[in-house]
């Protein structure tokens, strides 16, 4: 008896220290005015993201959100008082080399990567093509955590080159530790993400 009970007082506390944690995530992602790269780009790529998502803002439209995580304020925008990547937007913008493609803070649960719903974000401009109009940019952010919180993007830029358009990405996994501000590079854009308790 005293075994069964043993047995299942640390079945419930390994599930609790599994359960997933409330985080605060801040984005910004921004478009380099004059990309300087001598790569061959793949003018054949074309997004491909999870389908299976929530958008910020409007977490209730999203079969795949938590309904008690949503009724808890998860996947709402904070305000720009609870944000601190503008003012590095700012400042960057200033020097006339970035423009602001994207930039959102919000709450969230992140746990293992199964139960972790990735989140949706679209910016910048919208642009005519032969497929009609689409976002400049699109994608998704999958954060998942184990004994460090990750974050696996899946971003992708419509982009020009010598008349040309095409797809670029950021598809970089990356650990993140602490309270940091976690800066993914790419020739054509780039993307800071703060993630903390």
């Amino acid at each position: 008896m005293r075994r069964a009970l043993l047995l299942m007082v640390l079945a419930t506390a390994a599930n609790s220290a599994l359960a997933a944690g409330w985080y605060k995530v801040e984005v910004l992602v921004f478009a380099r005015n004059h990309p300087v790269s001598e790569e061959i780009w793949n003018t054949a790529l074309q997004p491909r993201y999870a389908s299976q998502s929530v958008t910020i803002g409007a977490p209730e439209q999203s079969d795949h959100a938590n309904p008690g995580d949503v009724a808890r304020g998860a996947w709402q925008p904070l305000s720009e008082e609870e944000t601190s990547l503008q003012y590095m937007m700012e400042r960057m913008a200033s020097t006339g080399d970035y423009r602001e493609l994207y930039h959102a803070g919000w709450r969230q649960t992140i746990g293992n990567k199964a139960d972790t719903t990735p989140v949706y974000i679209r910016g910048g401009q919208t642009i005519t093509t032969d497929d009609g109009e689409v976002p400049e940019l699109e994608g998704t952010l999958q954060f998942s955590e184990s004994r460090f919180v990750h974050v696996s993007p899946r971003l992708w830029l419509n982009t020009e080159n010598n008349g040309e358009r095409f797809y670029v990405d950021i598809s970089e996994s990356r650990r993140l530790t602490g309270s940091d501000v976690y800066y993914f590079d790419h020739p054509m854009f780039g993307m800071l993400v703060r993630v903390t308790r």
